[in-house]
């Protein structure tokens, strides 16, 4: 299934699902797009197979001091929020709350960090430093295309949070990297 995004209720996993009812073999899974796109999931299973994630953990209201990500844990939103400072974090609170209604996980980092964005396409990104790391997200997760955002620290690259990477989205490299893969059954 290459729609790119798998969230639920979307097409792509539609397609997913239609082709398990069918009795086909489908990649991804419903219960992978579902585990990848839950934050506090996507966290775990990637923490259980090894890949380092930065520490976290779940609020209502009083949250840690920044820097933070905030990924909200409702069923209306999926984006995650960069908080750098306590005037952000303070006129972001309610909105990612839905004041109060709805948890919240904060991943701390650290002073020194960056944020990047790997674009995978079956495993495979066009930076070499990743190469290692798309492999063993792509063996995790099982999501065809997907974008993930990482912390990268003086010390390691931590996942943040799998997201959608649409077939629109895709470059000429990427599609023809998926073309030189074999033929694909729509």
């Amino acid at each position: 299934n290459l729609s790119g995004d798998y969230t639920y209720l979307t097409s792509g996993y539609y397609a997913s699902l239609d082709a398990e009812l069918a009795g086909l073999r489908v990649l991804p899974t419903t219960k992978d797009a579902l585990d990848a796109y839950v934050v506090p999931i996507a966290m775990e299973k990637a923490r259980a197979a090894g890949i380092p994630v930065p520490p976290h953990e779940v609020v209502t209201d009083r949250f840690p001091p920044p820097p933070l990500l905030a990924y909200p844990i409702n069923p209306f939103s999926s984006r995650g929020e960069l908080l750098l400072d306590a005037e952000t974090l303070e006129s972001r609170r309610k909105g990612l709350t839905y004041t109060g209604k709805y948890a919240v996980l904060v991943q701390h980092l650290p002073v020194d960090h960056r944020i990047d964005v790997l674009r995978l396409v079956m495993g495979r990104t066009h930076v070499p430093e990743y190469e290692e790391l798309g492999e063993l997200l792509f063996r995790t997760f099982r999501l065809p295309l997907m974008k993930v955002r990482i912390v990268v620290t003086t010390k390691e690259y931590l996942l943040s949070a799998v997201e959608p990477l649409p077939f629109g989205e895709l470059t000429e490299d990427d599609r023809a990297h998926l073309e030189g893969m074999g033929t694909w059954r729509g």
